[in-house]
């Protein structure tokens, strides 16, 4: 899609080439005084403002017209007022609310003029908000206003198709994160995070390329809705790093998760309350996205000097690497044209294209594995039934469950915790010898079906032996898990026992360990040591006995 996009916009040609030709470009036909004699550089205004007054008039002689005209430019952080002599023929007018910036924002102004004004020096009075750095007043344009319009909307088509593209994409995602096919793949919900953060950046993008200001009646709105965004963007990255890599195990990203969600609020407070700007408290923001990309950045570089030194290829992790090489190049585009030529009119030109690529690489490096099994279909299922079931009791069966582990070991699960309970029904060869094997079946089915209610509610179960069973339960509370699906457990053991529905007495020996570290020797103790468990366990029911 994005090739696609970038072909037409490169190779596009139009029928009528004199389409937008009612208007001309007159940013530099500006002077410090009515006479024209002291050219002005609109685009350094801050060299010729005085701090201490606040205010700076500019000039510019019209042509000679007929009928009327508009003058259109666009200012940023500034108000402005066009005077011809003593008249007021425009001021800035914004909505007002005490929890708007000081600034009308980033807005196109559009002054009708009549032919009463032909030869007439206009005046532009503008008005300092902020600072000598945020004054901006640029593309000036005179003459047809829907030919200026739609020129400006032609020239800004591709960044809004980039812009909606990276909306609808988010959209996708969160609505694809919560369909039960991708549930088979992972239990991560990183592509929610991903698709939070894509959305962000589409409504940011839109909102930069200065053509929803011509259709939207408030543009203060969307200037917050821009610095709202800037400063809470950072948040739903650290989250999908957390749900890809599980970074705030480790402290200095925890507390990094932290700060930044302190910041959030401190900046809403301070907005809210009018201590400051959401605009004066945007620099923060912009240092802890810089911090995060270099830690993404960093994590995906060591990835692959580890893949290729094991001789290792894996796709994901390749296209996370392109994708962050796309956004620091893209980004870096961006800083050396803003250092060029100071505040442009779209901020976002160049790093809105590395934001998509580095956007679809992350999904597709987090849905590659479903996409395959989405790809083999109902053909997986049956597989899956046939080949990771245990006919007898339904659970997944030894292989189920040893696929299950090189997964966690792996990182494929994408899981940072598990808890391993592992069960054995006592008597299971007496029941045998003395009551034959379809007594033993029974057995076997009854305490399945126990383990099932009770631990299989917080974990998947598996029958990894003729007596043998394993429970794999996962994430942060598998402590608090394990207990209390202990105490059911227990229950009903006690309640079939009580019942005397059976001939032959009920009791199931288990043992629980915990792997905080997904890797396959500490996955191998912890089995151990639920094993191990187990054993003591039993040890101990056979002497109550």
């Amino acid at each position: 899609m994005l090739v696609i996009i970038v072909a037409v916009n490169i190779t596009k040609e139009y029928g009528n080439k004199e389409m937008y030709t009612d208007f001309m470009v007159i940013t530099d036909e500006w002077s410090l005084d009515r006479g024209g004699t002291q050219p002005v550089d609109l685009h350094n205004l801050g060299k010729y403002m005085d701090e201490e007054k606040g205010v700076l008039s500019v000039y510019h002689k019209l042509p000679s017209f007929h009928g009327d005209v508009n003058l259109i430019y666009r200012s940023k952080d500034v108000y402005t007022k066009v005077l011809v002599g003593n008249v007021s023929l425009y001021e800035t007018n914004t909505t007002q609310s005490p929890f708007y910036n000081r600034s009308p924002g980033n807005l196109w102004n559009i002054v009708k003029i009549s032919d009463a004004y032909s030869e007439n020096v206009i005046e532009l009075k503008i008005y300092m908000v902020y600072d000598l750095n945020a004054l901006t007043v640029d593309c000036v344009m005179w003459g047809d206003k829907a030919d200026i319009v739609l020129s400006i909307l032609r020239d800004k088509s591709f960044g809004i198709i980039i812009s909606i593209l990276m909306m609808v994409l988010g959209i996708v995602l969160m609505v694809a994160d919560s369909m039960p096919v991708y549930g088979k793949g992972r239990r991560s919900h990183s592509a929610i995070c991903l698709g939070i953060f894509s959305l962000f950046m589409g409504i940011w993008s839109l909102i930069e390329t200065n053509a929803l200001q011509f259709i939207v009646r408030d543009s203060r709105i969307l200037q917050l809705i821009n610095n709202m965004v800037m400063i809470t963007e950072n948040l739903p990255i650290l989250l999908y790093l957390d749900c890809e890599y599980q970074i705030f195990k480790n402290r200095f990203m925890r507390i990094l998760g932290y700060l930044d969600v302190g910041y959030i609020l401190i900046c809403v407070f301070a907005q809210l309350t009018g201590i400051a700007d959401m605009h004066d408290l945007l620099l923060g923001a912009q240092l802890a996205m810089v911090v995060i990309d270099i830690s993404l950045f960093s994590w995906v570089i060591i990835k692959v000097r580890d893949m290729i030194k094991n001789h290792k290829r894996k796709l994901g992790t390749i296209l996370q690497f392109v994708g962050m090489c796309a956004l620091w190049i893209s980004s870096l585009a961006e800083i050396l044209l803003y250092v060029g030529s100071g505040d442009v009119i779209d901020r976002a030109e160049y790093i809105r294209i590395g934001m998509l690529v580095f956007i679809v690489c992350l999904a597709s490096s987090s849905y590659i594995e479903t996409f395959r099994l989405i790809e083999n279909g109902m053909k997986v299922d049956i597989i899956s039934n046939l080949a990771y079931s245990d006919g007898l009791t339904g659970l997944g069966n030894r292989t189920a469950y040893l696929e299950r582990l090189e997964s966690y070991a792996s990182g494929i699960a994408g899981i940072s915790r598990i808890g391993i309970v592992f069960l054995d029904v006592n008597n299971l060869k007496k029941v045998n010898d003395n009551q034959g094997h379809e007594k033993g079946d029974e057995l076997i089915t009854i305490a399945s079906k126990i383990i099932a209610d009770s631990f299989g509610k917080f974990g998947k179960s598996y029958r990894i032996g003729g007596d043998e069973f394993c429970v794999l339960m996962e994430g942060n509370e598998v402590q608090q898990n394990y207990e209390n699906a202990l105490l059911e457990f227990q229950n009903l053991i006690n309640e079939a026992n009580k019942a005397k529905w059976y001939t032959y007495v009920i009791q199931i020996a288990n043992g629980f360990s915990i792997c905080d570290v997904m890797d396959k020797l500490k996955i191998d103790e912890a089995v151990t040591e639920a094993d191990s468990a187990m054993y003591a366990n039993k040890k101990m029911l056979k002497g109550q006995m």
